[in-house]
């Protein structure tokens, strides 16, 4: 699993640094949402496991880089690194579903305050948990989310609130389940951006 993500991460240093070659084109945002997950191991929503005293919360983070506008029309290209992450904890334990997603993407402007974007590519998860139990993680997986938000901020920098659905597909290692992880979040990012 390290020696894929290595070569992911190795891809998106080469394009970021190219990318800064063309300073006018240069595209960045970072930021997290919230909301409402769900996982699901071979097709079993893992929430039906806990009764009501277990919490519950669902967070996604995300950072691109790419370059637009290109041709002069509204269209970015980015490489996005993002992840979401379901835990379920309370007083005293917790078991936390994370899956990564590394792969291209496009952004439009259809107006200069509306950005709408969708990635997809690579997955790998990283499970965790204080519990004595074996999480297991996966290498090869896809992953992807589409989204919409209001842009604002003046000149370059901005200031996008939005809403965004993710979703991964993974086969875990040894055990061979299928983990399949969906969140639909409310975010908020910095941009960095030329339109």
């Amino acid at each position: 699993m390290r020696s894929n993500v290595k070569r992911y991460l190795f891809v998106i240093l080469i394009s970021f640094i190219s990318f800064l070659s063309f300073p006018q084109g240069f595209y960045f945002d970072i930021g997290i949402g919230v909301g409402s997950p769900t996982t699901k191991i071979d097709g079993k929503n893992v929430a039906d496991l806990f009764d009501s005293s277990v919490k519950e919360v669902g967070v996604e983070v995300g950072l691109k880089l790419g370059y637009g506008p290109v041709a002069k029309y509204p269209l970015y290209i980015v490489g996005e690194i993002s992840g979401i992450g379901h835990r379920f904890y309370d007083a005293y334990n917790y078991i936390q579903f994370n899956s990564y997603l590394i792969g291209p993407g496009l952004i439009y402007y259809p107006t200069s305050l509306i950005q709408l974007g969708i990635s997809l590519g690579f997955s790998f998860v990283s499970n965790q948990t204080d519990l004595p139990l074996n999480m297991y993680d996966s290498e090869n997986g896809f992953a992807w989310n589409v989204y919409t938000a209001i842009d604002l901020g003046g000149g370059n920098n901005g200031f996008l609130v939005g809403v965004k659905y993710s979703a991964a597909t993974n086969t875990l290692e040894v055990s061979g389940a299928k983990q399949e992880m969906s969140l639909f979040s409310i975010f908020i990012k910095y941009a960095y951006r030329h339109k």
